[in-house]
């Protein structure tokens, strides 16, 4: 008699089993991949938000604000004469927000690169109504929006279309942020006023 050779079925078992543990862990750790990129989201804004706050408290107005040029010193904003309201309404003075702070050493040019890869740059306008100044990326839709509509959750409201963090993608505090969103959005964080 010929003895045939092969796997037994507890030996497949056990293979089916780690395979199963070994893809489990990879789906786990891009879960946790993803949930570490919308806290750096937020923890970036709180740094960008308490650096404007800070500078603020040290100078007595927003970096930025009433700066006559892109690249001012601290000096050159305080005998400028230019009005402050609060805004940053002319592109010299959202260039210059990022000059201030990282001038002032409250900011790093680190803090102004996101977790995307892109450089934060400041957009004063008006998305969906509401008038205000956020941190916006330049050009056009640049954020995967799975991570727009966490964030959103974690740090507002979820709602893609009023708050702190806005969009131009739709979803709200009920949508799988995860299943059925893809593409690329827009992404906006009102940081003042």
């Amino acid at each position: 008699m010929r003895k045939s050779r092969g796997f037994t079925l507890v030996e497949l078992a056990i293979v089916l089993v780690v395979i199963g543990l070994i893809l489990g862990m990879a789906f786990k750790g891009r879960d946790l991949i993803d949930g570490a990129k919308v806290k750096n989201l937020a923890a970036q804004y709180n740094k960008i938000v308490a650096g404007a706050n800070t500078f603020y408290e040290k100078y007595g107005f927003y970096p930025g604000d009433g700066c006559p040029n892109a690249t001012p010193t601290v000096t050159q904003c305080l005998n400028s004469g230019l009005a402050r309201d609060g805004r940053l309404s002319a592109n010299n003075e959202a260039a210059a927000f990022w000059s201030l702070l990282i001038s002032t050493n409250i900011l790093t040019v680190a803090d102004q690169r996101s977790v995307f890869g892109q450089p934060w740059t400041i957009w004063s306008g008006a998305p969906n109504g509401i008038a205000a100044d956020y941190l916006d990326f330049p050009g056009g839709p640049q954020a995967d929006p799975r991570y727009v509509c966490a964030l959103d959750r974690m740090i507002d409201d979820g709602v893609w279309n009023t708050g702190v963090v806005m969009s131009d993608r739709n979803y709200n505090a009920t949508t799988d942020c995860w299943n059925g969103l893809n593409g690329q959005a827009d992404l906006w964080i009102r940081i003042l006023p």
